[in-house]
């Protein structure tokens, strides 16, 4: 079918799923109070697909079936389909000012990925699988979302923990799993789940080492939301927690049949272990179009809620705020540099080469992935500093009354005498105060942050990766030559 309308998203969720939230068995998870706002939120991405200012941005013809399809899905082979898919990613991304870390968007870019890197890496029929996942997905225009990392059973050890996720029967027609998997962020209102890896397996781990996608309705599967955030407030007291509230949840595989076509890997250790890390870099450049969107609307925040309150005319805040605009340049930097990066890793897969490098003359000799770096080390550094000063320009401007409080006859005047700024009226003012409050100081704001600093995992794991990458020995290289000069 071609790309879906906002209705059409509704009703594919109505598909008998086992979902809990907040200790209930929800039947109908249109009809949950705390996933309205979400759900219309994506909705919202689905009509944006049909409206005509946005639809050459958003979608493509499909190779296949020649329909209108999501554009997230393009396979970019050139710079200017690469800058084509950053604009769409773009555009999501303004749609939700950056607040929402896993819609499709990520999956699209991620199997894509998948796909071109098993085939770079020697594994034909794993890809064709891959693809077979990703033709499936984007005709249908389905929402997916996705379940990496094994329950916290022993966060001593990397092992696969005996209730990960793991094979336990194969059939002529499939597999049968069982066990648990994690954080696998707005699953209640999602189409399909992709399983796949995240920390790598090790030999005699060949059982926990499956990849596969099925749909949210399978029986066995079971969905169990995190609390929710969002309580029934309107959009002024909660005007993030009202639209963005993506629910995180924990998925329980009990005896779980997935059939043959959508599995990608089943026990392939050195498949299983590369996907994560051979791969051109659509996902990255999501992931930074995403976060580079975020850091641009907490920026306007702190800028807003500065001028409301006259902080703006303070060198303080001045200095604070200006260094922040810098950092947003600094991530547009790191988004355009990406386009290249990815261009230049789809023709070295091409060529049948697993990575880029340069000739140690004119560039360095070792290139990693800035869109890799950016998202473990820069956005969390940059996003978390920009909520710290947009606290600290609220200050204690953001424990107000609520819309109710403005409402009421005999508090409106006051308030409206009283608690205004510069240039400011008293509601909007009390609106500003009501929306840095949510990303500062509610459970919404409080997950915004833990989401951020651990977006791409462990930020200590990653840093020894990165330390074990080839380009820390190509900088120590540097402090050889000069020695031996």
């Amino acid at each position: 079918m071609p790309i879906k309308t906002g209705e059409q998203y509704r009703q594919s969720l109505r598909d008998g799923r086992k979902l809990y939230v907040d200790g209930r068995l929800v039947e109908d998870v249109t009809a949950c109070p705390s996933m309205q706002g979400v759900i219309g939120t994506i909705a919202a991405l689905y009509d944006d697909q049909h409206n005509p200012a946005y639809r050459d941005v958003l979608t493509y013809k499909s190779p296949t079936s020649g329909e209108s399809v999501s554009k997230t899905y393009l396979d970019a082979r050139t710079l200017d389909d690469l800058h084509g898919l950053a604009g769409c990613y773009h555009l999501r991304a303004m749609r939700t000012f950056g607040l929402m870390g896993r819609l499709t968007d990520f999956m699209s870019a991620f199997l894509v990925d998948t796909v071109i890197g098993l085939r770079a890496m020697g594994k034909p029929e794993a890809a064709a699988r891959a693809q077979h996942i990703v033709e499936l997905c984007r005709e249908n225009d389905f929402q997916v979302t996705h379940a990496l990392i094994d329950p916290q059973t022993d966060r001593s050890k990397l092992d696969a923990p005996s209730q990960a996720v793991q094979l336990v029967e194969r059939r002529a027609d499939g597999i049968v799993v069982s066990g648990c998997r994690t954080l696998s962020t707005l699953a209640a209102v999602s189409n399909e789940c992709y399983v796949g890896p995240y920390y790598p397996r090790k030999p005699g781990e060949e059982k926990f080492a499956l990849t596969f996608v099925i749909p949210m309705n399978t029986p066995g599967l079971s969905i169990l939301c995190r609390e929710s955030f969002h309580h029934g407030e309107g959009t002024f007291d909660r005007p993030l927690s009202a639209r963005f509230d993506e629910s995180d949840a924990i998925l329980m595989f009990d005896k779980v049949f997935v059939p043959n076509e959508r599995v990608i890997v089943d026990g392939d250790i050195a498949a299983y272990n590369a996907i994560m890390g051979t791969r051109p870099g659509f996902t990255s450049l999501q992931a930074c179009t995403r976060s580079t969107m975020k850091l641009r609307f907490l920026v306007g925040m702190a800028t807003a809620v500065a001028r409301a309150n006259g902080r703006d005319k303070t060198p303080r805040f001045q200095a604070a705020i200006g260094e922040l605009t810098a950092l947003v340049s600094i991530a547009e930097g790191i988004r355009s540099g990406i386009i290249v990066d990815a261009y230049r890793r789809v023709q070295a897969f091409d060529q049948g080469k697993m990575s880029i490098s340069g000739d140690g003359i004119s560039e360095a000799k070792a290139i990693g992935s800035p869109g890799n770096a950016a998202v473990n080390f820069f956005f969390p550094y940059a996003n978390t500093k920009a909520v710290d000063v947009l606290r600290m320009a609220a200050g204690s401007g953001v424990l107000a009354m609520s819309e109710a409080d403005y409402n009421h006859p005999d508090v409106a005047p006051l308030m409206d005498q009283w608690l205004i700024g510069p240039g400011v009226d008293a509601k909007r003012r009390l609106a500003l105060m009501k929306l840095a409050w949510d990303m500062t100081g509610t459970e919404f704001g409080s997950r915004s942050g833990l989401y951020e600093r651990l977006y791409s995992g462990d930020p200590e794991i990653n840093a020894q990766r990165w330390f074990a990458s080839p380009v820390t020995k190509d900088c120590e290289d540097l402090v050889h030559s000069l020695l031996a000069s």
